[in-house]
This record gives C-alpha cells, structure tokens and sequence, in this order.
C-alpha cells in the first residue's frame, strides 16, 4: 500500500515559482502542494485558484505615436532664404511668418504687371469714347434721313409739276396758242425738276450708306471695346497672380501649433520643381495623439472602430496609457509576403509627455466577458503523471483539482481565454477549489523538523 503524507506550503515570493509564464498573473495566487511515497520520493503541486473575474481579448499591436494633426509646410516659389525667425519646438499661430524669401524680382515683376493693367485700362477709356463718338454718328445719320427723304419728295412734287406744265404747252402749241419759247421753257423746267430729284435721290442713297457705314463703325467700336476689356482683365489677373508671388515670399504657418520639423538655413537657395520641398513641419496639436499601429492580417477581422486599448512606451516604463480605435485603414501594407493593416487609435496628452515618433506596443480590447468563472489557462493543459491519481481518465477539457489531498479530474466546458486565463463552466468545479497548473517530482524526502 503507498502511504501518502501531504503537505501545503503558500508562497509569498514570486522568485520560489517555476519561471512559467502562466505565474506572471496577478490573479493567480499559486501554491506547492506535496506528497510523499514509500520509496521516498514527492510530488510537488503548483496550484492556481478558481476565481470570478472579466475575460478581456486583446490583440497586440506595435506602432508610433504622432501627433493627430501633422502639416508640411513648403513653398511654391523659388529664391533665397533671408529671414528665419522661427526655429525647432517654436510655438506658432496660424497665419505667423516662418520664413522669408528675397522678394525683389518678385516685387519687379508684380510693379511691370500693374502698369500693363493700367495701360489696358486707358486704353478701354480710349474705346469707350470712341464708341460714343461712333454712337452719335449713328444718331446723327439717322436723324437727317428724313431731310433727304423730303427733300426727294420734293424733288418730285417739282418734277411732276413741271410734267404737267410741259403737257400744257404742248397742248397748246398744238392749238396755236403757245408759241414754241413756251414749250422750249417748259421743256427746260421739266429737265431742271428732273435733275432735281436725281440729285435728291443720290443725297438719300449716300445718306442710308453713311447710316451702314456708322452702323459698322459702332459694331467695331464695340468689339474692339470688348477686346480691349477682355485683355485688361487678363493683365489684371497676371498683377493679382503677381502680387500672390509677391504675399507667398513670406511662408506662413497654416494651423496653430508647434514646429517639429525643420530642413532649412537662413541664406539657403530653394529651387522649387514639380513638387514643392518640406520646409517646415508643424504639429498642429500635441494635447491629442494618434497611434498608427500595424495589425496583422489574421487579427484585423476583430478590430472595430470605439473599442478600448491600452498601450505602453519605452520612456515610461510601468506606466499604462489609455487610448480609442479611431480608424480601420483599409489599405494593406506588404512587406516580404506579410500582410499588416494600419489601426489609427487616439489617446489624450494633456501634460505633453508623449512625444511624437516614440514606439508603442499597444493592446487592443476586442471582447470583454464580465464575471465568468476563470482558471489559469495552464489547468487545461496540466495532466498528472502520479500513478495513484483518482479519475485519470480525464476529458479531452477538463481540470485537475486537489479533493482531500488528491488531484481529481472535473470536465469542464471551455470558453474564450486571454492569453492568461480561460473561462470555464462546470457544476462540479466550486469557487473555493484549488487548481492544479504543474508539478515537480523530489527523489528525497524533506525534512518535518521545525526550525
């Protein structure tokens, strides 16, 4: 018969555990339960305790800390360098002056432009005029049509007098009544009345071309007046365009913050070609952060847009920081085959500690199961190498538990598990069991003498 003594020792210190990762926990208070044989060899018990506790699924994440509104600032235009007023971790405002670039060709080319739009504007007043002159020509031709229309109306009234006159004469030279001076006078008045109203009829022909002609010259006068305008609000926008060069000499910080970056000297030459240089990098608000974490392919499908997380940087070890999943980028980054996705999380800075640019190691809560009965997930993995162990024909998921000093195998139902501890289910597993993780076997027997 092997004849068992047992034996409970809690240890307080940390350092007297097997260095197992499932010890870590701050839950897991773990013990040494020992038991003896004839032959002088024990079996020592590391235990865990059943407890009530939250299962939190988290993923872990690396990434950088920047700031939640970063601006490059650069320019547009080329030229030297002649003041720099604003240096590294500089506070500015939005609208304050970084930089300033020589602005002597600039002011040339904005002084040439503003004097071609002056003369473009005298030269529409000029038009202008012109084609009030070409308007009452127009006014004044047509106001005398009349005169010349009467004056062939006249003409005619005249002619057929003298018509009729001739007829007379005639009539009566064939009566013998009037002598041949009569109707040679008559005959002269008629060719006088003739030429009268031909001559009334050109004035009145020439008159209605000087109309067309005038008609014309207003419709040139307006087209050359539109011509005139159009190329003055061309001139006009090349001095404004000109004197936005002149305004972008002086480089401007466009949002409100601190200059993080900066990549040139007082004096330095910018040649600026299809894409402007960084200048200038301004964190436009460093009381909130942003994380860009890289979260693998197999772990994205759990990650939503609110969920809670906790991160840690180098500089302030053993101090945990709060933040919030922000955004899921849905562009995939592939680097030698392995497939991440950016996870941007938000967190506070209020005091400023955290810097841009520190690295991160983040965990994401993706699942959080309030009050469940937990096991150190080890239990599910321990199995008893003792020959005298009860029930060890255990369940494919089950649990080893010390009933009277012996290991007893319960089948419990598995449920999620954090990495530390699972969720288990059973109706023979009590709150107050104790949980066996691991063992180790001693060949001598210690001593039961009190010190």
């Amino acid at each position: 018969m092997r004849v068992m003594a047992i034996s409970y020792l809690l240890l307080g210190s940390a350092a007297a555990l097997p260095a197992s990762s499932y010890l870590q926990h701050t839950n897991l208070q773990s013990g040494w339960l020992s038991a003896f044989s004839d032959d002088g060899s024990a079996t020592r018990y590391v235990t865990g305790e059943v407890n009530t506790d939250d299962v939190v699924k988290t993923v872990m994440a690396t990434g950088t800390l920047v700031p939640a509104l970063n601006v490059e600032v650069g320019s547009v235009l080329s030229g030297q360098v002649s003041k720099l007023p604003i240096d590294f971790n500089d506070r500015v405002k939005k609208g304050q002056v970084l930089a300033e670039l020589d602005d002597k060709t600039y002011v040339l080319a904005a002084t040439a432009a503003r004097a071609a739009f002056d003369a473009a504007r005298s030269d529409i007043k000029s038009h202008e005029a012109r084609l009030k002159r070409s308007t009452f020509d127009l006014w004044q031709a047509e106001h005398q049509l009349p005169v010349f229309t009467a004056r062939v109306n006249a003409a005619q009234t005249v002619l057929d007098t003298a018509e009729r006159e001739l007829k007379r004469k005639q009539w009566l030279q064939e009566q013998q009544v009037a002598t041949p001076i009569d109707v040679q006078n008559a005959q002269s008045r008629r060719d006088t009345a003739l030429s009268s109203l031909q001559e009334a009829q050109a004035n009145l022909s020439n008159q209605t071309g000087l109309i067309s002609a005038a008609h014309a010259d207003l419709d040139r006068a307006a087209a050359d007046g539109e011509s005139v305008r159009a190329a003055s609000g061309r001139l006009e926008a090349l001095w404004r365009s000109a004197m936005v060069d002149v305004e972008r000499t002086k480089i401007r910080s466009p949002v409100d913050g601190v200059v993080v970056g900066r990549n040139i000297t007082e004096g330095q030459t910018l040649a600026t070609g299809l894409e402007a240089k960084t200048l200038f990098v301004i964190a436009g608000d460093l009381g909130h952060m942003e994380i860009n974490a890289r979260i693998n392919e197999s772990d994205i499908a759990a990650i939503r847009d609110g969920q809670d997380a906790t991160f840690t940087v180098d500089a302030f070890p053993g101090r945990s920081f709060a933040a919030k999943v922000k955004q899921v980028r849905l562009a995939p980054q592939v680097v030698s085959n392995v497939v991440t996705y950016t996870v941007v999380l938000k967190t506070p800075n209020p005091d400023g500690i955290l810097l841009p640019g520190m690295t991160v190691m983040a965990n994401i809560v993706t699942q959080r199961i309030r009050g469940a009965t937990t096991v150190p997930l080890a239990a599910l993995r321990y199995h008893p190498t003792m020959v005298a162990a009860k029930g060890s024909n255990a369940a494919p998921n089950s649990v080893w538990v010390l009933r009277d000093g012996k290991p007893v195998s319960l089948a419990v139902t598995k449920g999620e598990e954090d990495g530390r501890n699972v969720a288990v289910s059973s109706d023979k597993l009590r709150p107050a069991d104790v949980v066996i993780v691991g063992e180790k076997h001693d060949r001598e027997r210690p001593s039961t003498e009190k010190p």
